[in-house]
This record gives structure tokens, C-alpha cells and sequence, in this order.
């Protein structure tokens, strides 16, 4: 390639980049680059990166060669940051290159960042610290870059205050967006309606929904899901058929939702109606996501025997969320017989799913087996499965609030322990009795009370009592499913205190309101 001029050079390589089928391909063409001294040549590089990352994930070779470019512009931070925000384990790299290019931008207006750094930067920030603070920092480093966020960037903070239920924050950028005229188109509406619909915000994500012109089936999914989650099953179903006489065509996440929603109000056949609409009216192919909904319809109604043979006729290998599904109506129905096989089975599809080695403790625990509760967690240490460790989160007066079990290093804990003494004098003068059949542990009772008693999402409820003003509802979120204990504890809880308690999972939505649960206890 001799004598061509650098600038054809430059179209060549980057037509070879663009048609490599391999990412030894794409390493020989890096090869080539470093021989021809154009190694440093910012819009290749840039390209490579890219292209490493998006079609087969080569994310240490793609930093290594990131490290060996000088000076590297805006556009090859973005690229990298980019890459490393959608790599689990990485994203606190994602932050880390930001605070790079932060300080080499201060002299150098080339290499700022700019609106397009931002959404995968929050997206790493909610991974790798889920802190609405370092958004909210993050938000402010771009209003003093004199950067106005576009509507891509919004909507990245809006995701953001959604997967932490950071209520407050996220009306403040919908006020900033009212208040600066941002127009509320259908990718930014169905933000919004989602980031309420997780924050236990039905109602104002239905204004939104209410008040938009023109809808189309992203923001009805958004809306119907959302309201399924919440308990308003026949909501959620009222939005999918108005959507079905207006002759709007659902997609995979409508029908998800929808089944979803029937799942939570146990309508089985109308459920088994809509499954059967997506391939006769709509042509559409159901996914597992729907096959796992049709075996928590029939579980949840206690159906078991019809649950096992819907999984046996399905077309399609069951994965560990339709087992998951019979898993959980089975720990419900208490059929720790089909309970075991269904462990067995998510296992041997996922060797380290934490689900299935939960359940085989719970049952040998329940039987006094602990024999055989050792052999379950031998059987966890050869995998490799490590707990993933419960946490909780409440915000209060715009700040994040984390709390892990038994948790003693947050500033008020001498105030959060002593309302938690509190509480349990009055839960015990409303009958309550600590749930200790979900502690697979051989110790002793009272150990085992204790350690109920400090749950995570407990001192979320502890510290929210303390600091949330009288009347107000109080929000919490959790990376884990509700154990049964804290369940019937927060439900009584809000009847004794009189204030409503929504708390989200990883699984549901629970609106506790005069010692009721809006999943009927079912979850």
C-alpha cells in the first residue's frame, strides 16, 4: 500500500474494518495499522473499537488499544465508554474513563465529553453504584459544560431514576423538560410512564398516557405492563383491547404484559385466550417470556398438575424462568415434592442459579433435614454460586438511603434499631410471629428471630418511619425477592402505622395499605 495517499489509506482501512467477519480479522487489520503508522489515526481507531465491542465483545483488546492512542478525542471516549457500560463488570471502568476525559478536556475542548458521553456513562453509574447521587453529579457536570441534554440523554436519566426508584429526581427532570419545552414525544413519554409505573406512581404515569395525542404500541406496552405490575390487572387489560378495537398491532412485550396482568388476577382462561391470539390473530411466535407467564397463570391458580403438562407440550426447550414459574407456585402451594424436581431442573440448566439452591435449602430446613442441607450447600460451594446479598433502598429528601441485612453502618442505625425494637413490640401485640421456617439454618429459634428482624428491606422501613413526614407513602426498593416473613411483617406494619408501604422486588410491586398486599400474597 505504498505511495497511496494517507487519506485513501484511511477509506481503505476503514472499508476492510467494516466488511471483517472475525475478530482475528480485525486484529490482523490492527496489526496493519501499527506497521503503517496509522495506529494513532483517531477515526480508525475509534472504528475498531466499535466494531471489536459490537460484534464480539473483545473488551480487554479494545481497551489495550484505547491505552495506546494518544490523546484520544471525544469520539473515541464515547466509543470506549460505551463499550464498557454494557459490559457487566466493567462499568465502573466506564466512570473511571469519564473522570479521564473530564480532566484531559478541561484545556482541550476536543476532548470533552459531550451529549452523546452521557447515557451509556449513566447507565455504568446506576450498575456499578446504583446512587441517583452520582447522577445527579453527573447531570450537573453537563448543565456546567453548558451542554443542553438531548432527548436521548433524558431519557437515559429517566431509565436510571426508574431502575432505583429515585421518585423525586426523576420529577425533577420532568419538570426541567416542561419547564425548557422539550417536546414529549412517544420514545420520551414511555419513559416517563415507565419510570412511574416502577416508582408505584400509577396514576401520574396514566396522566401522561392520558394526555398524549398520538399513542403507538410502545407506549401502550409501556402503560399495560406497568399497571400489571402495580396490581391493576383489569386496567391493563382494558388499555390492551381498546388498543385491539382501534386496530393497533401488539407486539412481544404487549402480550407479556397482558398475560402478566392476568396472572396477577387469576383470570386462567382469559389468559389462555390471549396466549392462543398471538399466533391465530396476530401470527406472532411466543417466547419463552410468554410460556413462563401461562405456567405462573396456572400455578398462581393452584393448577399444578395442568402447569406441568402445558411445560412438557411446549415446542420449544423450558428455560429457568418457566421453571422458575412452576418453582414459585410451588414453594405458594407448598408442593415441595414438584418444588425439588423443578429445582432440579433449573440446576441443571444453571449450575449457580441461586433460585434452585434456595429452595432445596428451604425444604431440607422445613423437614429438620440438615444433613442434607449441608449436602445443598456443597453442592454450592462446588459450583461456585455465590449469594447475591440482599440489599434495600429508600430515597428521602432527594438523597439514596442503602441498607444491607443487618446492616450498622449507616448514620442513624442506633435510631433505625431502636424504631425496629419498636415495631416488633407491636407487631407481637398484633399476633405476628417471626417466620422462622425461612431461615434454613440449624440454630437456635431465637437466633433465628433476629436475624428476620434485620432484613434490609426492615431498616428501609425503619429508617423511612424516622424520616418520611407523617401521611406520606413510603418507597422502597429491593434486589431480591421479598422473603415471606418481611412480607407479612410490612403488611401488618402498614396497618398499625396507618401509612401506605409500596416496596418493588425483583419480581412485583407491593402496595401495602391496612395490613393488605396488593399481590394477594402471591408473589
Amino acid at each position: 500500500m505504498q505511495g497511496i495517499k494517507s487519506s485513501n489509506l484511511q477509506k481503505t482501512f476503514h472499508s476492510l474494518l467494516q466488511v471483517s467477519s472475525t475478530a482475528n480479522h480485525l486484529k490482523q487489520i490492527h496489526c496493519r495499522l501499527l506497521l503503517l503508522d496509522l495506529h494513532q489515526d483517531q477515526f480508525l481507531i475509534t472504528t475498531l473499537i466499535k466494531l471489536l465491542w459490537q460484534r464480539f465483545r473483545a473488551i480487554n483488546y479494545s481497551l489495550s488499544i484505547f491505552y495506546q492512542t494518544q490523546n484520544p478525542n471525544t469520539f473515541l471516549f464515547n466509543a470506549m465508554i460505551q463499550a464498557l457500560s454494557e459490559t457487566p463488570g466493567f462499568e465502573i471502568k466506564a466512570v473511571s474513563l469519564y473522570s479521564l476525559q473530564m480532566h484531559n478536556g478541561t484545556n482541550d475542548p476536543s476532548r470533552r465529553p459531550n451529549r452523546f458521553t452521557f447515557p451509556p456513562l449513566l447507565k455504568a453509574c446506576v450498575a456499578a453504584f446504583a446512587s441517583v447521587k452520582a447522577i445527579q453529579e453527573i447531570h450537573t457536570q453537563l448543565t456546567k459544560l453548558g451542554v443542553k441534554p438531548n432527548e436521548i440523554t433524558l431519557v437515559s436519566v429517566i431509565s436510571a431514576c426508574a431502575n432505583l426508584g429515585a421518585l423525586e429526581f426523576g420529577r425533577r427532570i420532568h419538570s426541567f423538560m416542561e419547564d425548557n419545552r422539550y417536546e414529549l414525544d412517544l420514545f420520551v413519554a414511555s419513559s416517563l410512564i415507565d419510570m412511574y409505573c416502577k416508582c408505584g406512581m400509577v396514576e401520574d404515569a396514566l396522566k401522561i398516557f392520558k394526555k398524549m395525542p398520538q399513542r403507538n404500541v410502545v407506549t401502550c406496552s409501556s402503560m399495560i405492563v406497568g399497571l400489571a405490575m402495580n396490581g391493576r390487572a383489569e386496567e391493563a387489560i382494558g388499555i390492551f383491547e381498546e388498543m385491539r378495537f382501534q386496530g393497533m398491532f401488539p407486539n412481544d412485550i404487549t402480550f407479556v404484559g397482558v398475560l402478566c396482568a392476568c396472572c396477577h388476577a387469576g383470570f386462567v382462561e382469559k389468559g389462555q385466550f390471549y396466549f392462543n391470539c398471538m399466533t391465530k390473530e396476530y401470527s406472532l411466535v411466543p417466547k419463552l417470556q410468554h410460556y413462563a407467564c401461562i405456567v405462573d397463570l396456572h400455578g398462581r391458580a393452584g393448577h399444578l398438575d395442568q402447569a406441568c403438562q402445558f411445560i412438557r407440550d411446549m415446542p420449544i426447550k423450558p428455560d429457568v424462568v418457566v421453571w422458575g414459574a412452576l418453582l414459585g407456585a410451588c414453594r405458594i402451594h407448598k408442593d415441595f415434592h414438584l418444588g425439588v424436581f423443578a429445582a432440579q431442573r433449573i440446576l441443571e440448566l444453571d449450575p449457580k442459579h441461586s433460585g434452585g439452591f434456595v429452595f432445596l435449602s428451604n425444604a431440607h430446613a422445613r423437614m429438620g433435614d440438615w444433613d442434607g442441607l449441608k449436602k445443598v450447600r456443597r453442592m454450592m460451594e462446588i459450583s461456585g454460586m455465590k449469594k447475591i446479598p440482599g440489599k434495600s433502598w429508600i430515597e428521602v429528601n432527594n438523597v439514596v438511603h442503602q441498607f444491607f441485612a443487618g446492616d450498622k453502618s449507616h448514620p442513624e442505625s442506633e435510631r433505625i434499631y431502636g424504631k425496629l425494637k419498636d415495631l416488633a413490640k407491636l407487631l407481637e401485640l398484633q399476633g405476628y410471629k417471626p417466620n422462622v421456617n425461612s431461615v434454613p439454618c440449624d440454630i437456635e429459634e431465637e437466633e433465628k428471630e433476629h436475624s428476620l428482624n434485620v432484613h434490609s428491606e426492615k431498616l428501609a422501613v425503619a429508617f423511612g418511619l424516622i424520616n418520611c413526614p407523617e401521611g406520606t407513602v413510603i418507597r422502597i426498593v429491593k434486589n431480591l425477592r421479598v422473603c415471606d416473613d418481611c412480607h407479612s411483617a410490612i403488611k401488618l406494619v402498614s396497618k398499625i402505622v396507618n401509612r401506605e408501604i409500596i416496596l418493588r422486588d425483583n419480581n412485583r410491586f407491593h402496595h401495602f395499605t391496612g395490613g393488605i398486599c396488593s399481590c394477594q400474597d402471591y408473589w
